[in-house]
């Protein structure tokens, strides 16, 4: 496995989980997520089963595209992917970037923004590394 294709991994299984868990137990995705005892999403306020269900719907929906590039790893299906990944993480680690008061601790914010800008980073990695040699790449 290379780089690019772990890269892939990475944000099929950080969107899978986070797509899964939102559409089919949005309940408790919204009073417990991430897990391990900190809460990051009912700090942003009342419970809308709607917008969580589309939430983990649309994660679903990214979490496709990296199944797909990983089963047919052309460069142009890795770069959508890639794309489709950077068009949704960059503001969402902004908007959140913007508001890290709402986090309740140091801890909560450090997690809460590195993981975000984990994600938003890694499409953007995986663009940069596949426009320098693709045929090297795969």
């Amino acid at each position: 496995m290379n780089k690019v294709q772990g890269s892939n991994y990475f944000l099929l299984v950080i969107n899978g989980v986070s797509g899964i868990w939102a559409l089919f137990f949005p309940h408790e995705f919204h009073t417990s997520f991430p897990g391990f005892g900190f809460h990051w999403i009912d700090i942003y306020g009342p419970y809308n089963e709607h917008l969580i269900r589309d939430v983990g719907a649309f994660f679903c929906g990214l979490t496709s595209l990296s199944v797909f590039a990983i089963l047919d790893s052309d460069i142009k299906t890795v770069r959508l992917m890639a794309y489709s990944n950077l068009v949704f993480s960059t503001p969402h680690f902004v908007y959140h970037f913007a508001h890290m008061h709402m986090f309740p601790t140091a801890l909560d914010r450090f997690l809460g923004i590195s993981s975000l800008f984990l994600v938003a980073f890694i499409p953007g990695l995986i663009l940069f590394w596949t426009s320098m040699r693709p045929a090297r790449i795969f």
